[in-house]
């Protein structure tokens, strides 16, 4: 039609994927490295059914007030076809008379109710399933969504969709046979799918606008009409008769006058999308068993579409609906109506072929979907739930999903939220670590006020050298709490640690214990209880040999641990006592500058640096 029926609003979208759970021919993908839906326009059947799921209203369909008001000052005459689920909406109106007359006030020259259009293809049904049938079972065309169902998921079965028109277009196609050509032609419905076949049908047939039951409030609004000040008025003929009980599902094949007892019926009708794909997907697979033709609703009834203002009591509204084509029946005349039926169902304009529109996304192999359900169920402990709170029937569903780029694994909810748990946790522990060293930093720059400057001279430059050695280095307090490290450390831990560090910078806060072997940190925790000048001990981590050589920094309080591998020809002591001596003689030069506010910091500091120096040594 030129312009999107489904209109996705992204600063609004809170990627809690309801619009994925709704969407039955899951038309609605997550791209990888993405987490925000789109919409894959060529699979979409423009159901709706995304918009009524989505609480943030960041779905919407295209809004068609503007393009029928400019209709209506068109000094052209335009017609509106209301659909009979008019009574399910319109509660509020206690005439369906004086609802008439608003429509016309908005400017409508004629008001046509849609259900003798139904009545008309109603019959042409009858012929073609019943009086005429040659083994060929059908699938109905009067509901939009199936329609595109079928033409884009099932495409081989277009030669099997009924080929006719829907109720509203053979509607049109009466009303321009009755008063010309040039009428314009706006159908009121509750079906957002409807606003996609604009384009569809041509000639008498076509469907210039579609109003959505809120729409058509809104101009209510906007004009200012009210029941209140409003006179009665009827639909023009001609009328329809058991047409008007479509809007309930049941409600076609009985306009058809066709034996609908399971004994001798030979038309399903089904409503409900996860129905409707099973029904079509059935009589694909099955066609020599299931010998019979389907009556398909996309919707629960179009009492049920989500162009209605509400979506609730639908048997409340089918109650309505059948109250209100008994009162619109009263004075029926059913001899006339017979003989419009007669007349109108021969137009050439109420046939038509539907064509395929496959689109197919390439399938994954079998790898890469094994893979998926992998990451998918490995939080599970390879459980897989099948709880389909993802918008996939099973986990194997989701996965292929994801192998094949229109999902992503996070869109698993019992994943997320055992990921969530475990996040908050590891925050807390991680903030009350940072806490705990911040309080220790303070006590610290409390007690070391006058000498700020140099310290944080050479706390740098300290820090600085370690960050700079190839070899492994950690620095811990008595606590086996990080107080400093480099790179070289975490390239021993691994990624795990990596991972961790481009969240807590170097690990530092973080406990030795849950970070280094058991047997290490016990040789740790001896050397800081004990005044031992050096300790050495070779540990396998991540199956590397590690040579772990440690030494008080200051004697019960601060260990520095020097790892190195064992297999790797990168660890070049020579190069590190030459760095050591450099970072001596500067760092001496500024001691030597604020020695009077150190006192005997610099022996302390040349002692700690020859420490290491002699461990490269020997």
């Amino acid at each position: 039609m030129g312009k999107k029926v489904i209109i996705w609003d992204s600063n609004k979208c809170k990627t809690c994927y309801a619009c994925i759970r709704a969407c039955d021919v899951k038309a609605i993908h997550v791209k990888p490295n993405s987490v925000f839906p789109y919409f894959e326009e060529n699979l979409c059947v423009h159901c709706g059914h995304c918009i009524a799921a989505c609480a943030y209203g960041a779905i919407s369909c295209h809004d068609s007030k503007e393009e029928v008001k400019a209709m209506l000052n068109s000094g052209a005459k335009v017609a509106a076809i209301c659909a009979p689920s008019i009574a399910g909406e319109f509660v509020d109106i206690a005439d369906y008379r004086k609802f008439v007359k608003m429509i016309r006030y908005l400017g409508f020259y004629f008001v046509n109710e849609m259900g003798f259009g139904v009545d008309v293809i109603a019959a042409k049904y009858r012929e073609l399933t019943a009086q005429n049938f040659n083994g060929k079972y059908f699938i109905t065309s009067h509901c939009p969504a199936v329609v595109e169902l079928v033409e884009k998921k099932y495409s081989d079965l277009v030669p099997n969709l009924v080929p006719l028109v829907s109720p509203a277009a053979a509607t049109a196609v009466i009303i321009r046979k009755l008063h010309g050509r040039n009428v314009k032609v706006v159908h009121i419905s509750p079906c957002i799918a409807a606003k996609n076949t604009i384009n569809r049908y041509k000639g008498n047939a076509k469907i210039d606008a579609v109003l959505t039951f809120k729409e058509l409030r809104e101009l209510f609004d906007e004009f200012n009409i009210k029941e209140a000040y409003t006179q009665m008025s009827d639909f023009d003929a001609p009328i329809g008769y058991k047409g008007g009980l479509y809007a309930i599902a049941q409600g076609f094949v009985e306009a058809t006058g066709l034996d609908s007892s399971l004994q001798n019926g030979n038309t399903t009708t089904v409503e409900g999308g996860a129905n409707t794909l099973q029904a079509v997907a059935q009589f694909r697979d099955f066609p020599e068993l299931i010998k019979t033709n389907f009556s398909l609703f996309y919707c629960e009834g179009c009492v049920s579409g989500p162009g209605m203002s509400d979506l609730k009591n639908k048997y409340l509204k089918h109650t309505f609906t059948k109250d209100y084509i008994k009162k619109r029946l009263a004075n029926f005349e059913i001899d006339r109506w017979f003989s419009d039926v007669m007349n109108h169902s021969k137009h050439k304009e109420l046939e038509v072929q539907y064509e395929a529109e496959p689109y197919v996304i390439e399938e994954p192999d079998e790898y890469s979907v094994s893979v998926a359900l992998k990451k998918i169920t490995i939080p599970k402990k390879g459980v897989e739930l099948n709880c389909g709170a993802c918008g996939y029937e099973t986990c194997k569903g989701l996965a292929h999903a994801v192998a094949q780029g229109t999902a992503i694994p996070e869109m698993c909810i019992p994943n997320s939220q055992v990921g969530s748990r475990e996040a908050v946790i590891n925050m807390k522990r991680h903030n009350e670590e940072l806490e705990k060293t911040e309080s220790k930093l303070k006590q610290v720059e409390e007690q070391f006020n006058d000498a700020d400057v140099a310290r944080r001279s050479l706390k740098s430059a300290f820090s600085t050298f370690v960050r700079n050695l190839r070899t492994g280095v950690v620095i811990t307090d008595a606590d086996l709490k990080v107080l400093d490290s480099n790179q070289g450390f975490l390239d021993i831990l691994g990624e795990d640690a990596i991972e961790i560090h481009e969240v807590v910078p170097f690990l530092v806060g973080a406990s030795l214990k849950s970070l280094l072997p058991a047997s290490l940190i016990s040789q740790i925790t001896y050397l800081l209880q004990h005044n031992d000048e050096k300790l050495s001990k070779d540990v396998e981590i991540h199956d590397r040999l590690i040579n772990a050589s440690m030494f008080p920094l200051i004697p019960n309080q601060i260990v520095c641990i020097i790892l190195r591998n064992l297999h790797s020809s990168e660890e070049r002591p020579e190069e590190i006592i030459d760095r050591i001596t450099e970072v001596i003689e500067e760092n001496l030069r500024q001691v030597q500058q604020i020695g009077f506010i150190l006192g005997e910091g610099a022996a302390k500091t040349e002692k700690m640096m020859n420490t290491i120096i002699e461990t490269y040594k020997k």
